[in-house]
């Protein structure tokens, strides 16, 4: 028994540690995803490595459970911008004028799952003005029929690989499909038209995430090129999917620092959204990000859809001129270098993978 906990407190620090190394191989990135349920096995294990442990104040006990107590604190550490204590980085709405309000609905459908009047219910209550979906393919399409007339702003590609997207908007709405690294791995970028005229930037993103056989860079890459043409479009923006990227991870943190975007769940609740079949293994992998031209008024996870993803609800106020720029020109030199780094090597990689197919 003490044999085996030494063993788990050396795998449960190294899991902690690991991810510090910049690297895009994903056997290293997935380790960002279950920081929570891997510092819950590190709190059991510390109680139970002391309980069983003669003296574990002296000799390799000490150094062992010491770096087992930093290594749970570690990831614990990760959430804590999350608590209601943290300053937010995206402000609350006092109030807000009705023609500069508006709600965002975001759903990973999961391509096989076929329950779909529970998204139609779900969108019927919400009565969102954005409807953003992921992992839809043609059937997902025909199935939405039912809501066309009220969103007749529709864009829309249908996909069997798992990265179909769909959008619909009650707002007029311009904007294209864009594949900025993999083929037939989709984003959108168009322009959203709110009631009042403002003109506000949108990107639906939803990059392919780290697995066995596919590491995390062209995720990382694409993340990078969306979060400089926020930047360097300067005005209100925002950024909206499947990011299949934890928020506390060095990607997004990057990209909150290339973009000049702030996440509203910081100082407010985490909202975890994946695995909505797994309430023990769940994580924040639905992501609103905002240009500093907004302040939030109500973001809420919505009832299950039968998808391994809660759908997500966003309702903000659009605070300042949406043409004013509120950001600097240029991140800082670091992050500057941080993000050439990791476009070159994301786009390397999706190079090698094309190649690799022909």
């Amino acid at each position: 028994m003490h044999g085996l906990l030494i063993l788990l407190s050396i795998i449960l620090i190294v899991a902690a540690f690991l991810p510090l190394w910049q690297t895009d191989r994903w056997w290293v990135r997935v380790l960002d995803f279950p920081r929570l349920q891997l510092a819950g096995v590190g709190i059991v294990a510390i109680l139970l490595y002391w309980a069983s442990e003669p003296d574990p104040r002296r000799g390799r006990s000490l150094w062992i459970l010491s770096m087992l107590v930093v290594a749970t604190a570690w990831q614990l550490v990760h959430s804590v911008r999350y608590l209601p204590f943290w300053p937010q980085e995206v402000a609350g709405a006092a109030q807000c004028q009705p023609d500069r309000q508006f709600t965002l609905l975001g759903a990973n459908v999961l391509t096989p799952n076929d329950e779909f009047e529970k998204l139609l219910a779900v969108i019927e209550e919400a009565d969102a003005d954005v409807i953003l979906l992921t992992e839809s393919d043609s059937r997902w399409e025909a199935a939405m029929a039912p809501i066309h007339a009220d969103y007749p702003q529709r864009l829309s590609r249908p996909l069997d690989n798992t990265y179909g997207m769909h959008l619909y908007s009650r707002l007029p709405f311009n904007g294209r499909f864009q594949d900025r690294v993999e083929t037939d791995i989709p984003s959108i970028k168009g322009e959203l038209s709110l009631r009042d005229g403002s003109r506000v930037t949108f990107h639906g993103v939803h990059p392919e995430p780290p697995h066995p056989g596919e590491n995390s860079g062209e995720r990382d890459a694409e993340l990078v090129l969306v979060g400089r043409e926020v930047r360097e479009d300067g005005g209100a923006t925002l950024v909206f999917g499947d990011m299949n990227d934890v928020a506390w991870s060095s990607t997004s943190r990057l990209f909150l620092e290339t973009s000049g975007m702030g996440d509203p769940r910081v100082g407010r609740r985490l909202m975890p959204t994946f695995n909505a079949k797994w309430p023990l293994f769940r994580w924040p992998l639905d992501h609103l990000f905002v240009s500093p031209h907004f302040s939030l008024v109500k973001m809420e996870r919505l009832d299950g859809i039968g998808s391994d993803h809660f759908p997500v609800l966003f309702t903000l106020c659009l605070t300042d001129d949406a043409e004013e720029r509120l950001v600097a020109p240029e991140a800082d030199a670091e992050t500057e270098a941080e993000a050439d780094e990791q476009l070159q090597e994301g786009q390397a990689e999706a190079v090698d993978e094309r190649n690799g197919e022909n």
